[in-house]
């Protein structure tokens, strides 16, 4: 157990899972400290909690200086709310159906990965949330899809993690979604449990 710089010891892991309150201020600064570990251009937030002016509006707070390019993927019938018209030129919002969408959102991804990849980008990438995803489908599902999009990840470069809520699942479904990262990072009330697989 340690404070919020144990997640520096998983900085340079491809895919991490981050365990913890969908919403909370220690969550959030975890979240923010692992997309900027390096020297990341290209930021790619897949967001099923927060509105775009939303999630912008906590990076700004939170670190400053927006990316040199930001996409934010989420859903119009959920998420267009009051501000989301009027985003920064260097920000671009890739609107899907529905959170369960699994085929829209990998393909989404792998476009920006693969662009970004190929031009030689820095690139990090946050998936929020998991819990959101196991309302829409089934377990072995999300594994699957998982396991794919984490692979494209890794074969890109790209450092990512994806957060999960492990109140609002049974120990099962938490031990099976546990099995696709390189790396997990539970927030306790002292703090982060930080181990690699």
């Amino acid at each position: 157990m340690s404070s919020e710089g144990a997640l520096d010891d998983i900085a340079d892991v491809s895919n991490v899972l981050l365990l913890g309150p969908s919403v909370d201020e220690s969550v959030d600064a975890g979240c923010k400290r692992l997309l900027t570990t390096g020297e990341e251009s290209a930021v790619l937030a897949v967001s099923f909690m927060l509105s775009p002016r939303q999630w912008i509006d906590g990076w700004t707070e939170r670190v400053g200086e927006l990316p040199e390019e930001l996409v934010i993927v989420t859903t119009s019938d959920t998420f267009n709310q009051p501000g989301d018209e009027d985003l920064p030129e260097s920000v671009t919002v890739e609107y899907l159906s529905s959170p369960g969408d699994l085929t829209g959102i990998g393909m989404v991804v792998s476009k920006y990965l693969e662009r970004w990849h190929e031009a030689g980008r820095e690139m990090a990438v946050c998936f929020d949330s998991l819990t959101t995803l196991l309302q829409y489908g089934e377990t072995h599902s999300i594994y699957r899809f998982l396991h794919l999009i984490t692979t494209r990840m890794s074969g890109a470069d790209a450092r990512a993690h994806f957060h999960l809520d492990p109140d609002t699942q049974d120990k099962q479904t938490v031990s099976t979604i546990t099995s696709t990262f390189q790396a997990i990072a539970h927030h306790r009330e002292d703090g982060w449990d930080v181990k690699r697989r």
